[in-house]
């Protein structure tokens, strides 16, 4: 058994580089700077419509600047042609584990699919994990930071944590809205304009600065410091949702920032809730949110 291990580690050093390659695809998503190697079918020469931003040479292809690319691979006698559709995206931002962050708060939105879970440890994976029952919002967006390897300040220790200055991922490991807040106002992590990943900490007008906190998952600048919102936040009505709305960063009246989109913006109704009333109810009284801020968990 050895002995044919050994062979077939032998032959695959006498391949050439491009047979142990993927064959070339149809389509293919990229970076710019980033090149890949391929397979190829048969002899030939390659063709680009955007040589600017994606071209080929024996059997590499490299993305040069964000944009899309038809190369073609044509055989030496001109009788077959291959074509592989090249999307060059630009270069993700966000940390990798900020994004994982991101991918696993969706993907406890996905399993969950809206039902109620309890507040008592023995059915909520994520009062589990904080290991009490709570209002479990915080425990969710710190759970999904957790499980994504971000490192976080451990329980308790909000008071005490020193600035955090070198953007690196970080957060803290707490589950009250309050201490999140001042956990990352300790370490300098304040802010008011919105990138995902980050923490969004509401207030309720008239009740109560720290009433809710949620992850944002996208951020689209709308222009004049007016941003399109998507989170995905534990513990509304018991449960997972996502949201998505307008957040004026430059909003004369702080208490107004937070505003419903049209009907006519509602692209994914199935997905996100658009006109849900964002408020709490207490003593009787309806108290509407706002955003207070947004806690940095990188930059």
């Amino acid at each position: 058994m050895k002995r044919l291990i050994c062979w077939l580690a032998f032959l695959c050093l006498l391949l050439p580089a491009s047979a142990l390659a993927d064959a070339l695809p149809e389509s293919l998503l990229m970076q710019p700077g980033e090149s890949q190697s391929f397979s190829l079918p048969f002899t030939g020469y390659w063709e680009s419509d955007a040589p600017e931003i994606a071209s080929a040479e024996s059997n590499i292809i490299t993305a040069h600047e964000e944009g899309e690319a038809i190369l073609a691979f044509v055989s030496l006698n001109g009788d077959q042609e291959m074509l592989v559709h090249v999307i060059v995206q630009p270069v993700d931002p966000v940390p990798a584990s900020i994004r994982a962050a991101i991918n696993i708060a969706i993907k406890e939105w996905e399993e969950l699919d809206e039902k109620k879970i309890p507040q008592d440890p023995k059915g909520n994976k994520f009062t589990k994990w904080w290991k009490y029952a709570c209002g479990w919002c915080g425990a969710f967006a710190s759970y999904c930071l957790d499980q994504a390897g971000v490192p976080l300040e451990p329980t308790d220790t909000y008071r005490k944590v020193k600035p955090v200055g070198n953007g690196e991922p970080h957060g803290i490991r707490e589950a009250a809205v309050p201490k999140l807040y001042t956990g990352f106002e300790n370490m300098e992590r304040i802010t008011a304009i919105p990138r995902p990943g980050y923490l969004i900490i509401y207030g309720a007008k008239g009740y109560y600065d720290f009433v809710h906190v949620a992850m944002v998952t996208d951020v689209v600048d709308r222009g004049n410091g007016v941003y399109q919102l998507f989170t995905v936040e534990g513990n509304m009505n018991s449960t997972v949702k996502r949201y998505s709305f307008l957040y004026d960063s430059q909003a004369e009246n702080k208490y107004k920032n937070l505003i419903l989109l049209p009907e006519e913006e509602w692209l994914e109704p199935d997905i996100y809730h658009y006109d849900e009333p964002r408020r709490t109810r207490s003593d009787g009284k309806y108290y509407n949110w706002y955003v207070y801020t947004f806690c940095q968990t990188w930059y």
